[in-house]
C-alpha cells in the first residue's frame, strides 16, 4: 500500500508525462474494448439454446457441394431413418402480415415450424407453452411470438397468451411468447406451426401427395444430436441415408447431407471479418502501450539521481523494480478506466455503424465481462510494457550516476529506438490493410450493377400461400397490382420480378438445349431463374442487347418464352446469336420448348462482388411465386412513390402489406455496407496508430536532441550552418523508419493473407499500397524528426553551453 501512495504521488508530481501516458493507453483500450464487446456478443456469449453445442444445422448438398434446401420426400427419409438425432425439425421463412387489432398491421418476420422445432432448441418461453405436438394441429392455427411481435402487436402486454393475431388475414392463437435473448438466425419473430409434417411449400405443388415430392428443395432444417453422438458420427449416419435415397431416387441428383454446427451457421459470415478487426485494434493497443513505454524509458532516465540516491541509502533493486511497477500498474488502472468510459459511447457509435446482417447486433454492451477482460487486460499490458523500462531505471552505479558528465544513457536510446521502429511495423500493417481495402472498396464502387440506379424503386412483397395458393392467383394479384400502378398515373415504368437486387435467394435448375444429347454424361447446362413482368427491363433500367421485351403474348397460355443474360448466352451458345435458340427444363419429351426471345446485359444480381451467373428471365405468369419485388421508375419524390405503392396494394388486397421499400440507389449502398465498414474502421485504426508512431518518433528525437544540447550549442557558436544541425537529427528518424518500414512490409505481407476474403480486384499484398503508405510513414517520420530538431536551433548557444 505504502508503495502505491508514493506511486500516486510520485505520478502527480509529473502531470504532463501522466495525462499524456494515461490518455494514450485510454485510447488503445477504449477500441480495443468497443470491438471486443461485438466480438463478444456476437462470437463468444452462450446462445440461448439448450446444450448449445449439440444443435446442428442440417443441410442437403448437391454434386458441386454447394448448400441447398430439403424436399419433403428427403427430409422425412431422414427424419425416419436416422438413429443420431434426438429430434429434428424443418422451417421456412418468409414475411408476414400481421395484426391484433383492425387497422393495424405491421411486417414480421415469420418461420412456418414442425411441430418438434422448439424441442429442438430447448429455449423455454418466457410466457406460455411451446408446441406439444399433434394435440395442436386440431383447431385453429397456433403461433409462438418472439419479443419483437410482442411490442408491435401486444406493447408487452402479458395476457398476449391465449389472444388471437391475424397472420396474412388468417386467425391464429397465441401460445406462448419468447425470451428476449432468443434470437433464431435470420431475426424472425413468429413461429407458425406447420400443419403438415414439413413447411409448406411457397411454390404451386401439382403432386398428389406433396409429400413424396423430391424436386422442390424449399425448406431448411435443425436437430439436436441424440446423446452421446458426436457430429462425425451423425455425419456417417445421415451420409449412408442420402446414398440409400440416392440409390432408390436416382434422378435425385446426387444429393449429399451436412451438419453444421448452429453457432458456426449463424457467426460463419461474419466471424473471420470480426476477428480481422479485432486483430487491427490490437495492434492500436500495442503501439499506444510501446509509446508508453517509451515514455517510461525517457522518464526513467530523468530519474537516475533520485534512483541513484535511493539505492546509494539501502533500496534494493527489487524494491526500485517494485516502486516503478506499481506507478505503471496505477498509470494502467487509470487508463483502463478511461478507456472503459469512452468504449461506452464507442458501442453505440459502432452499433449505428453496424451492417444489416450481423447477427445478435442488438445484444452488443459492455457488460461485466467485458469490463473485467478491459481492467485485467489494461493492467496486464501495462506491468508488462512496464517492466523493461523499470528493469532499466533500476539498474544504478552510483559512483557514474552522480557525474553530470557521466553517460546520458545511449543503451535506454537503443531501446526507444526499438520500440519505435516496433511501432512503424505495426503501423504499416495496419495502414497497409487499410489502403488494401480502401483501394478494394473504391473498385466496388465503380462495377457497374447491370441497372440504372436512380429514380428507381424496389418493393418485396410476400404473398399468403393460404389465401394465394395457385400459380395463377398469384399472376392475378400482380397483374392487377401492375395495371392499378400504371393507372394512377406519374410513374414511367412499372413491374414485378423475382429475385429482387441483392437479394440473395435465387431459383436456379438445369436444362437440355435443342439438338443435345439427352442421355449425355455429365453436369447440364444449369442457370438461375428471375421470374419477371415484361416492363421489368424498363422499371430497372436494364438495357436489351437485341430481341423483344416480354408483352402481352406471353401469357400462361401461350408458348414458353425466356430472356438470357450475356454470360448464359456466351457459356452456352459461345459465338452464336442466341434469339430463337429452345432449351427444355427436364428430359420429357412432353414438356414443351422454351424459346429464347430476348439477350440482356449482365447484371450484378447476387451483389456487386459477385460475378454475374448464367440468369434465364422467364415471363412471372408462366413461373409464378408467392414472392416477388415491386420495381417502378418515376422522377416523382420518393415518399409520393412510396404513398402509391402503399395506396395501390391497399387497394389491391388491404391485408397485404410491403416489405422493405426503398430506392435502388438505397440498395446499392446497403450492398456495400459491409465493405464500408470495415474500411472505415481499419482506416481509423490505421490514423491512430500513425498518430501514435508519430508522436513516438518525436519524443525519441526530442530526447536524443536534449542529449545533444551543449554539442549543439558548440556547433551553432562555431557558425554551423542550421542543416548541418538538423541533418543528423532528421537522418536518424528517417533511418528508423526505413528499418520499421522494412520490417513492416514483411508482416503486411504475411497478415495481408488474413484480408483475401474481403478484397476485390486488388492483390492483398498490392505492390502500388506498400509502396504508397510506405512513403506516407517517411514524410511522417521526416516531419516528426524536423519539428524537435529546429526547435533545438533556437537555443540560446550560451545558454546550450551551460547545461552541462
Amino acid at each position: 500500500m505504502a508503495s502505491l501512495r508514493y506511486a500516486a504521488r510520485a505520478l502527480l508530481a509529473t502531470p504532463g508525462f501522466t495525462v499524456v501516458a494515461i490518455a494514450t493507453l485510454a485510447l488503445g483500450i477504449a477500441v480495443n474494448t468497443a470491438i471486443f464487446s461485438v466480438v463478444n456478443a456476437v462470437l463468444l456469449r452462450p446462445l440461448p439454446f439448450r446444450d448449445e453445442a449439440r444443435v446442428v444445422r442440417v443441410w442437403t448438398t448437391n454434386t458441386r457441394g454447394e448448400r441447398s434446401n430439403h424436399s419433403a420426400g428427403d427430409f422425412l427419409d431422414l427424419k425416419r431413418e436416422n438413429r443420431s438425432l434426438a429430434a429434428i425439425a424443418g422451417y421456412r421463412g418468409e414475411l408476414a402480415a400481421a395484426s391484433a387489432k383492425p387497422g393495424e398491421t405491421v411486417q414480421l418476420g415469420l418461420e412456418h415450424v414442425t411441430a418438434d422445432f422448439f424441442d429442438v432448441l430447448g429455449t423455454p418461453p418466457a410466457l406460455g407453452r411451446t408446441f406439444t405436438g399433434a394435440a395442436d394441429l386440431r383447431g385453429e392455427r397456433q403461433v409462438v411470438i418472439g419479443d419483437e411481435a410482442w411490442q408491435k402487436l401486444f406493447d408487452r402486454d402479458a395476457s398476449a397468451v391465449g389472444r388471437r393475431v391475424r397472420i396474412n388475414g388468417e386467425p391464429c392463437t397465441v401460445v406462448a411468447v419468447m425470451p428476449k435473448r432468443f434470437e433464431w438466425i435470420d431475426g424472425s419473430s413468429l413461429w407458425l406451426l406447420a400443419q403438415q409434417p414439413v413447411p409448406p411449400s411457397p411454390l404451386d405443388v401439382k403432386e398428389a401427395d406433396p409429400l413424396t415430392n423430391r424436386d422442390s428443395h424449399y425448406f431448411e432444417a435443425v436437430a439436436h444430436l441424440a446423446p452421446d453422438v458426436t457430429i462425425a458420427q451423425a455425419q456417417q449416419d445421415l451420409h449412408a441415408i442420402a446414398a440409400t435415397i440416392q440409390r432408390d431416387h436416382p434422378d435425385n441428383g446426387g444429393r449429399d447431407v451436412r451438419l453444421v454446427p448452429v453457432r458456426e451457421d449463424l457467426v460463419g459470415d461474419v466471424r473471420d471479418a470480426l476477428l480481422v478487426i479485432q486483430g487491427a485494434v490490437g495492434l492500436v493497443l500495442l503501439v499506444a502501450c510501446a509509446n508508453v513505454s517509451s515514455l517510461l524509458i525517457a522518464r526513467g532516465a530523468g530519474r537516475r539521481r533520485e534512483l541513484t540516491i535511493r539505492a546509494a541509502l539501502g533500496a534494493s533493486r527489487a524494491r526500485l523494480v517494485s516502486q516503478l511497477l506499481a506507478e505503471t500498474a496505477l498509470l494502467g488502472l487509470g487508463g483502463g478506466l478511461l478507456g472503459l468510459l469512452a468504449s461506452l459511447w464507442l458501442v453505440q457509435a459502432l452499433v449505428r455503424l453496424m451492417p444489416d446482417g450481423v447477427p445478435r447486433a442488438a445484444s452488443v454492451s459492455v457488460d461485466v465481462p467485458v469490463m473485467l477482460v478491459t481492467l485485467a487486460a489494461a493492467l496486464t499490458t501495462s506491468v508488462l510494457f512496464g517492466v523493461v523500462p523499470a528493469l532499466q531505471a533500476s539498474r544504478v552505479d552510483s559512483a557514474q550516476a552522480l557525474k553530470q558528465s557521466g553517460d546520458r544513457g545511449s543503451s535506454r536510446t537503443r531501446g526507444r529506438a526499438a520500440l519505435v521502429i516496433g511501432e512503424i511495423a505495426l503501423t504499416l500493417v495496419l495502414l497497409a490493410g487499410a489502403g488494401v481495402l480502401g483501394r478494394s472498396f473504391v473498385r466496388l464502387q465503380q462495377v457497374d450493377p447491370g441497372f440504372a440506379v436512380e429514380h428507381a424503386t424496389v418493393a418485396d412483397l410476400m404473398l399468403p400461400q393460404t389465401r394465394y395458393p395457385k400459380g395463377t392467383d398469384q399472376a392475378r394479384l400482380y397483374h392487377r397490382l401492375i395495371d392499378g400502378l400504371a393507372a394512377r398515373g406519374g410513374l414511367q415504368a412499372v413491374a414485378v420480378g423475382f429475385p429482387g437486387p441483392f437479394h440473395g435467394a435465387n431459383a436456379s435448375g438445369s436444362f437440355v438445349r435443342e439438338g443435345d444429347d439427352m442421355h449425355a454424361k455429365g453436369e447440364r447446362p444449369r442457370a438461375n431463374i428471375a421470374a419477371v413482368s415484361g416492363g421489368y427491363f424498363a422499371a430497372m433500367g436494364i438495357p436489351r442487347i437485341a430481341g423483344r421485351a416480354f408483352d402481352d403474348r406471353d401469357r400462361a397460355e401461350g408458348p414458353d418464352v425466356a430472356i438470357v443474360n450475356t454470360t448464359l448466352a456466351g457459356r452456352y451458345w459461345p459465338g452464336q446469336d442466341p434469339i430463337g435458340k429452345r432449351i427444355r427444363t427436364d428430359d420429357d419429351p412432353k414438356t414443351p420448348w422454351t424459346t429464347v426471345v430476348g439477350l440482356v446485359v449482365d447484371t450484378r444480381q447476387l451483389g456487386l462482388k459477385e460475378a454475374p451467373p448464367p440468369l434465364l428471365y422467364v415471363p412471372y405468369e408462366q413461373f409464378s411465386l408467392p414472392f416477388t419485388t415491386v420495381a417502378v421508375r418515376s422522377g416523382l419524390p420518393q415518399a409520393s412513390v412510396v404513398a402509391l405503392l402503399k395506396a395501390e396494394l391497399a387497394a389491391v388486397d388491404p391485408d397485404l402489406a410491403f416489405g422493405d421499400i426503398n430506392p435502388l440507389e438505397t440498395e446499392v449502398r446497403g450492398s456495400l455496407a459491409e465493405a464500408r465498414f470495415r474500411t472505415l474502421l481499419i482506416g481509423l485504426f490505421a490514423a491512430l496508430a500513425v498518430a501514435l508512431a508519430a508522436i513516438g518518433l518525436y519524443g525519441l528525437i526530442s530526447y536524443t536532441v536534449a542529449q545533444r544540447t551543449r554539442e549543439i550549442g558548440i556547433r551553432v557558436a562555431l557558425g554551423a550552418a542550421p542543416r548541418q544541425v538538423l541533418l543528423p537529427s532528421v537522418t536518424d528518424g528517417v533511418v528508423l523508419a526505413l528499418a520499421g518500414i522494412a520490417c513492416g512490409v514483411v508482416a503486411a505481407v504475411a497478415a495481408g493473407r488474413a484480408l483475401s476474403a474481403f478484397v476485390f480486384g486488388v492483390g492483398t499484398s498490392d505492390p502500388l499500397t506498400l509502396a504508397g503508405v510506405s512513403a506516407l510513414l517517411l514524410l511522417v517520420a521526416a516531419a516528426a524528426s524536423y519539428l524537435p530538431s529546429r526547435r533545438a536551433l533556437k537555443v540560446d548557444p550560451i545558454v546550450a553551453l551551460r547545461a552541462e
